[in-house]
């Protein structure tokens, strides 16, 4: 294959933290869904889940909330979505916002407005036979 694309549903639980993490692509660098080819894993897609769409929450939103939270790590570039099921204040529940829809994000961010969402595409430079990993990393 050359080409990569899918798509991922998920639900908001607890508290999580967007892009705070190590900085590696080996480990848990994203509070969502990680999805990588070969080995040594080579990064495709990822699906991040910030706090909250539009409260001050700096250190745990996405980089695209009203408070933006940190920026993802250089091999993740702009091939990501990230998205809160949350507006406001932080619960300790399951939200039922489905997340990575490009729907229902609070006032005052773009996380809604990325393109291509809930789907994303990605053509690799060369074609691959390798393995495709997803991950869920918390």
């Amino acid at each position: 294959y050359n080409k990569v694309c899918g798509q991922v549903r998920g639900y908001q639980y607890g508290t999580p933290d967007g892009f705070v993490g190590p900085k590696d692509v080996d480990s848990y660098y994203v509070d969502g869904i990680s999805i990588t080819h070969g080995s040594p894993r080579k990064h495709l897609w990822t699906y991040a889940v910030g706090l909250s769409d539009d409260y001050d929450y700096p250190d745990y939103n996405c980089p695209c909330a009203k408070f933006p939270g940190p920026s993802p790590p250089s091999f993740v570039g702009n091939h990501y979505y990230c998205e809160s099921g949350n507006t406001g204040p932080w619960e300790y529940h399951i939200y039922d916002e489905p997340l990575w829809d490009g729907e229902g994000c609070g006032a005052g961010n773009n996380c809604c407005a990325q393109s291509g969402m809930p789907w994303f595409c990605r053509a690799l430079p060369q074609e691959v036979d390798d393995d495709i990993e997803v991950r869920n990393c918390a």
